[in-house]
């Protein structure tokens, strides 16, 4: 995820973090009085949501520590959140992952409705590895301290290595995580220049990537502009791409094969919506 600067109070404060606006690309939601009043009724429900399920969450924590509790509980309070909106979430899994199986995420990113979808979508357990600030957001910030997700301070170097250490360890002891491999989201189908974390990550660990694309949330939400609009959403979580025996000098090769494959789901998943 990126390192920007949360400027908001509310809990749902990580959903709309101001990102530099871009002219929206073709197929992004038009600014009328419509979709402004989507986005508000998106804002709301989200509010309403976070304060109703987190302290479910962070009160059963405490007796299931476990990612498989904080997936049940964010699946909850993503499809309160997507049904309510009209956004319709179709995946197709092609990893078929054992329970338990060591693994890393890493999935395009288009907006911010990517974090709803994902938590609905994924069918394995998994934690997210956020940005520091996200730690500091009213209830989401709380519950996500309880939970199988990690913080990473991208301003403090020593920080970011014990978080990518502790991430590490916690994906062999079959806890997955998922990245963000873009760092910022892109409000586009195409995908944004790769940045290494996530692949050294997974070369350190010793374990398989799984590719996630997301078609089309961007079409769905712009919360730079503060639009949004009914839609339908595609999931397709590739088939696993290997790490072992790989070094930090195959980084390059893997982020370009990595990268590849999931540029190619992105058509497919589009050429089939």
């Amino acid at each position: 995820m990126a390192a920007e600067s949360v400027k908001e109070t509310s809990s749902i404060a990580p959903l709309l973090a101001p990102a530099p606006v871009e002219a929206p690309v073709e197929g992004a939601p038009p600014a009328t009085l419509w979709t402004r009043l989507h986005f508000f009724w998106f804002v709301g429900v989200g509010l309403l949501s976070t304060l109703l399920i987190a302290p479910l969450q962070v009160i059963t924590h405490r007796f299931r520590p476990t990612a498989a509790n904080f997936k049940k509980w964010a699946r909850r309070w993503a499809g309160m959140i997507l049904r309510a909106c009209g956004w319709r979430v179709v995946w197709e899994d092609r990893a078929r992952l054992s329970p338990g199986q060591p693994c890393l995420f890493v999935a395009n990113h288009q907006c911010a409705l990517d974090i709803l979808v994902l938590s609905h979508a994924l069918p394995y357990p998994f934690g997210f590895v956020a940005k520091a600030e996200l730690e500091r957001v009213p209830v989401l910030g709380w519950a996500m301290r309880h939970s199988a997700s990690l913080f990473i301070d991208r301003n403090n170097p020593r920080r970011s290595l014990e978080s990518l250490r502790l991430a590490g360890e916690r994906i062999r002891q079959g806890h997955p995580v998922l990245l963000f491999p873009e760092g910022t989201r892109g409000y586009r189908p195409e995908l944004r220049p790769f940045k290494k974390g996530a692949f050294l990550l997974a070369v350190e660990a010793g374990v398989p990537l799984i590719p996630v694309v997301i078609c089309d949330s961007y079409r769905c939400l712009d919360e730079r502009r503060m639009v949004s609009r009914p839609g339908t959403i595609r999931v397709v979580i590739g088939e696993p791409v290997p790490t072992e025996g790989l070094r930090r000098r195959h980084l390059a090769t893997l982020m370009d094969t990595v990268q590849a494959r999931m540029q190619a789901m992105l058509r497919e998943a589009g050429n089939h919506a």
